[in-house]
């Protein structure tokens, strides 16, 4: 299970000149399995609001529950996925996907069953075992996805973890990431600021605003699960990616 509420969660961060509103009142519900990607300019709360999640930090007021339970702190049934690499390089690929599963104890046929599933899905399990060093950025991130589904969280968090890749890349990884989500469904919450990357992956996107930074609004993507690339030139897909770009620059206008 991976439903997650979040109620009326405001994250402020004190010094002794100044208090800083990261997130004010925020509402939110994503349903078991349900695939969120979360947009808006720089300072809107969008990697607090991931971070909040995770455990990674507690809010000021305010509650966030996954299945019913408050979250207190990390947990391994939410998997983290940066922008920055987070392989560990003196690991083999299989050895990196493998690591959860290993820390959580499971039996080897168990380990070994789901690390060779997921470097299949990711299309890694030709370079299984190389090293972090010999491989692209965009095959680290494969990496990176792999070992996070490989310690079968119930929920993904990723924080813009395709980023840093040129466009190529990012379009091979969102792929990748359709696949394996297609594969065994996991609750997502993906933080991007490409819409175009948001409304290929999401079931919903959620559009924030800064200063307050809380939820702006809330657009349901209309194209089911299955989606090629090709989707992009549909004019209802150009229509919907305009209207949260007026949207972006609303809530920018607004702030500035």
């Amino acid at each position: 299970m991976g439903q997650i509420t979040v109620s009326q969660v405001s994250k402020r961060f004190e010094t002794s000149r100044k208090t800083t509103v990261a997130l004010n009142d925020t509402d939110l519900a994503i349903a078991d399995k349900e695939t969120v990607c979360v947009v808006g300019p720089s300072g809107c709360g969008k990697t607090t609001l991931l971070n909040l999640i995770a455990g990674f930090m507690l809010p000021s007021s305010g509650r966030i529950e996954v299945d019913g339970e408050s979250v207190t702190g990390p947990s391994a049934q939410r998997a983290v996925v940066f922008q920055s690499d987070a392989v560990f390089p003196w690991l083999s690929v299989r050895d990196n996907v493998a690591f959860g599963p290993k820390v959580q104890g499971r039996p080897s046929r168990v380990r070994v069953e789901r690390v060779e599933r997921f470097l299949d899905l990711v299309g890694l399990a030709e370079f299984a075992s190389a090293y972090p060093k010999e491989l692209s950025g965009g095959m680290r991130k494969r990496v990176d996805l792999a070992r996070a589904y490989a310690s079968d969280p119930d929920v993904l968090l990723l924080d813009e973890p395709f980023g840093a890749l040129d466009l190529f890349t990012k379009e091979t990884m969102w792929l990748a990431l359709k696949k394996v989500a297609d594969a065994e469904p996991k609750t997502i919450i993906f933080v991007t600021h490409d819409i175009e990357e948001a409304l290929f992956l999401g079931d919903r996107v959620i559009v924030m605003t800064p200063r307050p930074a809380r939820v702006h609004s809330v657009v349901e993507v209309p194209f089911g699960r299955d989606r090629s690339l090709d989707l992009r030139a549909d004019p209802a897909f150009q229509k919907l990616r305009m209207e949260i770009a007026h949207s972006l620059r609303e809530v920018h206008n607004d702030a500035a």
